[in-house]
């Protein structure tokens, strides 16, 4: 699948700065869930073995020494024989026909190591998309530390100038307290801004195992996404609806078993002895052989089996009831995020003209109040309102990026923007 280009390094940046790419590699390579998963895959893969296993012959042999002694009296004879005997014997039994029920379960052993792969292939979609929301939380906070960083700067100059205005009395006591009030929700938002900041640091190390040092921006993805298109992938591709409909496929072979043991089975048994009874006294050797042929033909089992045959009916009709009630919250889901991702892109815009706005105003203001015609109220609210919207637009930028991978994960198809990284599981 070609996709176009997803990400805008920032070249400016050092040579040791992170990117997405790296971070998702690491995720995938060093993340303890990745490690469980792809275990529970080597599990899941026995399965296959132990189904092919079963049509194999079963070999098993014997050794034995028996050691006797008796004692025999006639006549005033006397007599105590000994002996020790050897015995070796061998078996072979081999299941000839069985209604194809191991057949069935190879069948549905490789049914379920499909279930895991596509499990592990989930568990690492979700992690990248754990990944990402890291990378641009950690982003986010650090342009919101910044924004904040300055505006604490801009409202402490601000309050130094109106300390001394009002020890000169060309400012009013409200202008000086309304300063005061500024400058102390600055330090607030700037306390909450740091504290963001590292906790999203934190986060990050925990999810991908690196530190989130010099993180490189993602740009705006330059994909036009399809609200049919998402709906028909998602409906096609959707990592947790292609689960539900191998659940089906699984009750369906289960109910095949269950049919077929209620077939006769047939079964071949070889066995070869040989024993020697003479190691003490003189005694005799013996060869014997046998081949048989045994036919099990089910007449009554406690009607189990008619049981279980009904069961699997409805467990069938319950997963098919599951895939299509699932398939319906689906296509909710991809409107809404579909939804959220346009939301996200207009808010981008709107924010793009209110920052280009307000920083026009705040340039007009601050000469007015070099002129005396504005006070220092006026620049603090202008200064406030631009550092909102700012923490606005990257929030909204953060929304955008993050619903776009959100509508890649819905549809299945996020893992193979990465499957570079994946570990070899085939």
């Amino acid at each position: 699948m070609k996709y176009l280009l997803l990400f805008l390094l920032i070249f400016t940046q050092p040579v040791y700065a992170l990117n997405i790419n790296e971070s998702i590699k690491s995720t995938i390579i060093n993340n303890i869930k990745v490690k469980n998963a792809y275990e529970k895959l080597n599990e899941s893969k026995e399965i296959i073995e132990n189904s092919y296993g079963k049509k194999l012959p079963s070999i098993t042999t014997s050794i034995s020494g028996t050691y006797s002694k008796s004692e025999t009296e006639t006549s005033n004879v006397t007599t105590t024989p000994e002996s020790f005997t050897d015995k070796y014997k061998i078996t072979l039994t081999q299941n000839i026909y069985d209604g194809g029920v191991n057949n069935l379960e190879i069948d549905r052993s490789n049914l379920l190591y499909e279930i895991e792969i596509i499990r592990f292939k989930n568990t690492i979609q979700n992690l990248i998309l754990r990944a990402i929301e890291g990378y641009l939380t950690v982003t986010n906070f650090s342009k919101s530390l910044a924004a904040n960083k300055k505006n604490y700067d801009s409202v402490q100059k601000f309050l130094e100038e109106t300390k001394t205005k009002y020890d000169i009395g060309s400012a009013t006591l409200f202008d000086l307290q309304n300063a005061e009030s500024a400058f102390a929700l600055a330090e607030t938002n700037l306390f909450v801004a740091k504290e963001n900041y590292n906790i999203s640091k934190k986060t990050f190390k925990r999810i991908v195992s690196l530190e989130a040092h010099n993180l490189e921006e993602i740009a705006n993805i330059d994909e036009k996404i399809k609200l049919k298109q998402v709906i028909d992938t998602v409906q096609k591709q959707n990592l947790d609806l292609l689960i539900l409909g191998l659940e089906i496929s699984n009750n369906e072979i289960l109910l095949s078993k269950e049919k077929n043991s209620k077939l006769p089975s047939l079964d071949l048994s070889a066995s070869a002895e040989y024993s020697d009874t003479g190691r003490i006294d003189p005694g005799s050797k013996k060869t014997d052989g046998s081949i048989s042929l045994t036919l099990t033909i089910p007449i009554f089992q406690q009607n189990i089996d008619n049981s279980n045959i009904r069961k699997y009916h409805s467990k069938i009709l319950q997963s098919e009831y599951n895939f299509e009630d699932y398939k319906s919250d689906l296509e909710i889901q991809a409107l809404n995020l579909f939804k959220d991702y346009e939301i996200s892109r207009s808010n981008i815009q709107t924010n793009l003209k209110r920052i280009k706005s307000i920083e026009t105003s705040l340039d007009i203001i601050k000469s007015e109040y070099a002129l005396g015609t504005k006070s220092i109220t006026d620049i603090i609210d202008a200064e406030s309102e631009l550092l909102s919207v700012n923490v606005n637009y990257h929030n909204s930028k953060k929304d955008f990026i993050l619903n776009y991978f959100q509508i890649k994960a819905l549809q299945g198809t996020l893992i193979e923007m990465f499957e570079n990284y994946l570990p070899e599981f085939n």
